[in-house]
């Protein structure tokens, strides 16, 4: 259950009491939106984002969504906040010009300016948009009272509705979640929606185009000036997922065109957030078998899954594999791993399969024989060892 230290609650409070009634933490006016120590509350969802071990889909984050991997550079674009009539129109034309489906997930008391209804009604409307339930007044709800977190669900859900279109999805402020929060959610059958990937755009937008230190320390230093490297550099690692945005911001709009851009020269393609094929956990669907190292395979596309920080790909032999120094990950029920000298010269090393029963000491890997080959070591500090291995013929 996510909790805030003292230290935090108090800064809180400070911020509130500086900024005046209209963003104090227990209530907002309509049209105005509140904001918390937003540094501390995204530095908290990106750690909690980067645990690991929790048991997927039963635990009470905000954050973590339970699909982890084998999203075969998929991505789902989602936009938090809006909608805002100076930018969100930004927003949708450039989404519409990539042809990409995108998720909004809408603040009620942002419907109050003006055109902003009509803006929820065009994303309701538009056949590769959804409109989400993102809280009325974007309060850190893991620190309000139970009747205070329903009036900020049902309104904005109530909001949604008037436009036609039935709510699926909720996203709780900087994914601050607690157990009791997030039953209230699943109470009315929403879906709670983090994400894998936040692009800090927020910072971005704080920055001027910059990312400073103080406002968000996960960014690299390298990455400061470069909202759309950043994204990618975090892709690189997941190999597509939920990507997090916010369509108030200019910046952001700013920066889109040629991120997708980048994104689509890097083979990522877009999806909607309702897509089970992609998010089959998110939405209650068993996920088909995983594929892993040592998998008969065809194409890339057989081998989407991400093992020890690479990417899988498919040998010429026609087994999954990764490249490797030293080690490679295992994964539970199936062969154990070894690294190899790769002989086909893919690459310098290879992750394959130990000969074992769950490929029939090879027998099941027509591209491979079972021999005893040295591990390959690169510049890793593995220790020489060798290994029974299904290695390609």
């Amino acid at each position: 259950m996510r909790t805030l230290s003292l230290a935090t609650v108090s800064l809180v409070s400070l911020l509130a009491s500086l900024v005046g009634p209209g963003c104090a933490t227990e209530d907002c006016e309509d049209g105005e939106m509140c904001h918390a120590d937003e540094t501390s509350l995204f530095e908290q969802a990106y750690e909690e984002g980067q645990e690991e071990g929790k048991a997927d889909g039963t635990d009470c984050s905000g954050v973590r969504v339970p699909d982890r991997s084998g999203f075969q550079k998929r991505i789902a674009l989602t936009f938090d906040d809006g909608p805002n009539p100076a930018t969100t129109p930004r927003v949708i034309e450039i989404l519409e010009r990539h042809g990409a489906p995108a998720t909004f997930f809408i603040n009620g008391s942002r419907l109050a300016a003006p055109g902003a209804k009509e803006l929820a009604q065009r994303i309701a409307d538009h056949p590769d948009f959804l409109l989400a339930n993102h809280s009325q007044n974007h309060l850190d709800l893991a620190a309000q009272t139970p009747a205070k977190v329903a009036q900020d669900i049902d309104r904005t859900d109530a909001a949604i509705r008037a436009t036609g279109e039935v709510p699926r999805y909720f996203r709780f402020p900087y994914g601050s979640s607690s157990c009791s929060t997030m039953q209230q959610v699943r109470e009315r059958g929403l879906i709670a929606t983090g994400w894998h990937i936040d692009s800090a755009d927020w910072c971005f937008a704080a920055g001027k185009g910059v990312c400073p230190k103080e406002t968000f320390r996960y960014v690299p230093d390298e990455m400061r000036h470069d909202m759309a490297a950043y994204v990618m550099s975090q892709l690189r690692t997941t190999s597509g997922g939920i990507v997090l945005f916010h369509d108030v911001h200019a910046a952001t709009a700013d920066a889109l065109d040629d991120l997708l851009t980048r994104l689509e020269d890097a083979g990522y393609t877009f999806v909607r957030l309702d897509d089970q094929t992609v998010f089959p956990k998110l939405h209650g669907v068993a996920p088909p078998p995983q594929t892993f190292i040592g998998d008969r395979c065809t194409t890339n596309a057989d081998c989407g899954f991400v093992a020890g920080g690479a990417l899988g790909r498919c040998h010429p032999a026609g087994f999954c594999t990764t490249s490797c120094q030293g080690t490679c990950p295992d994964l539970a029920g199936r062969a154990q791993t070894f690294c190899i000298a790769d002989t086909a010269g893919t690459s310098p090393g290879i992750c394959v399969s130990k000969a074992a029963a769950q490929n029939a000491q090879c027998a099941a890997l027509p591209g491979t024989l079972a021999d005893l080959r040295d591990r390959y070591l690169g510049s890793s500090s593995a220790s020489p060892a060798r290994a029974l291995v299904c290695a390609p013929r």
